[in-house]
């Protein structure tokens, strides 16, 4: 009796080694800088169990290989009936000041930089993994604004030094610095992604200071159209379809321009400068972020512009803002109107009406950069004290 479970025994240590090896596979093991983290407390209403601060260190591009993409997680999208459950789920010290946020197509990747008197790097951040994957550095100077092309590959960057920076980014390499006469402050990829629309200062004439956008043709780097403007243009966005750029800010203008000849539309006239401008998903309404208030040289209220595009006629105000609207964005579904004031303040609208806040959140430590991931999954947002604070919709049952 015992000899036959012997023999059992071995029989079946030999039938789970034949399956083992007929199933075998590997694993691969990446090492990843070591990151320190710990938790930090936020006002009620901001913090959600999973919330972390991460310190993280500077890696070279080099130091390890990017994937080529993430997985995506399964998120509910920012729209006007989730934006309640907006909560704060990760937050980590990114740089010196950050005044650009740009995320990947597919949302897992989030590009933060900007700068002051030094810290010119570029940080790429896996958002679904909470790390810091990479850094770029080659600006000189303050990095106003970046942009991925819509396939991911690219990112576009423009700074103070004069410069826009084409980056393959997930190799760490330079592809393309374009020169201009003063700083470029915006960028924007045309969303068939063959453009590359670059906004800033252009040469003096006659004692007035120009702007301009100069649109390039990407692969080549050719230059295409030169779209005029004056001061400076920290407002730029094409349209959905690509037909329409909208450029400007500065000058208290925003222009809107043909795409693909240039020719001027309509302007889009302003009582103060305007920070930034968004377009909706459908190609209807331009917000424009400005000051509706000035009181001493100082803005006491600040507010949101609506423009209809097709017309260039000026909608509403949207007001009662404590301070400049420096940031605006639409959902990804157009469903709700994101406006974020330099004090921190936060106000979502409902697009159907624009009547009201659906619901309203405030900033850690100010707002002087924003972002929407473009499948709705993720807001960033950032300030002027380096920190850079990832939301998303957290559902509690």
């Amino acid at each position: 009796m015992k000899q036959h479970k012997w023999i059992q025994l071995v029989l079946g240590l030999l039938l789970t080694a034949l399956v083992l090896d007929a199933c075998t596979f590997s694993v691969e093991i990446v090492s990843t800088p070591s990151v320190q983290v710990t938790s930090t407390f936020l006002p009620t209403g901001t913090m959600s169990p999973d919330f972390l601060t991460i310190n993280a260190p500077s890696p070279t591009a080099t130091e390890f290989a990017l994937p080529a993409s993430s997985a995506t997680p399964t998120l509910i999208s920012i729209r006007a009936d989730t934006t309640p459950m907006l909560e704060i789920v990760w937050n980590v010290q990114a740089g010196e000041m950050i005044r650009t946020l740009a995320f990947t197509p597919d949302g897992t990747v989030l590009a933060s930089a900007g700068g002051n008197s030094s810290d010119f790097v570029i940080r790429l951040w896996d958002v679904v993994n909470n790390q810091l994957l990479t850094t770029l550095d080659g600006h000189a100077g303050i990095i106003w604004s970046m942009a991925f092309s819509p396939d991911g590959s690219l990112l576009a960057s423009v700074s103070s030094d004069q410069t826009a920076k084409i980056w393959d980014w997930r190799n760490g390499l330079l592809v393309k610095t374009l020169e201009f006469p003063g700083e470029v402050v915006s960028v924007s990829f045309s969303p068939d992604g063959q453009s590359l629309a670059v906004g800033g200062v252009d040469e003096i004439k006659n004692q007035v200071q120009h702007a301009a956008v100069w649109t390039y043709s990407v692969g080549s780097w050719q230059p295409l159209i030169k779209f005029p403007e004056y001061i400076d243009v920290a407002a730029l966005a094409y349209s959905p379809r690509g037909g329409t750029l909208i450029g400007g800010g500065t000058s208290r203008n925003v222009q809107v321009w043909r795409a693909n000849d240039g020719k001027q539309v309509y302007t889009l006239n302003h009582a103060h400068q305007v920070s930034k401008a968004a377009i909706s998903p459908d190609g209807s309404t331009v917000a424009t972020a400005t000051c509706i208030t000035v009181v001493n040289a100082e803005c006491s209220e600040g507010g949101v512009w609506l423009w209809d595009l097709p017309s260039g006629k000026l909608i509403r105000k949207l007001r009662g803002f404590p301070n400049v609207v420096e940031n605006v964005a639409f959902s990804a579904d157009g469903s709700s109107l994101l406006a974020a004031s330099r004090d921190g303040t936060m106000h979502f609208y409902t697009t159907s009406n624009y009547d009201g806040q659906t619901f309203d959140f405030n900033s850690p430590g100010g707002n002087s950069a924003l972002a929407v991931s473009p499948d709705g999954g993720f807001l960033a947002t950032g300030n002027n004290s380096g920190a850079v604070y990832l939301w998303k919709i957290v559902y509690h049952p």
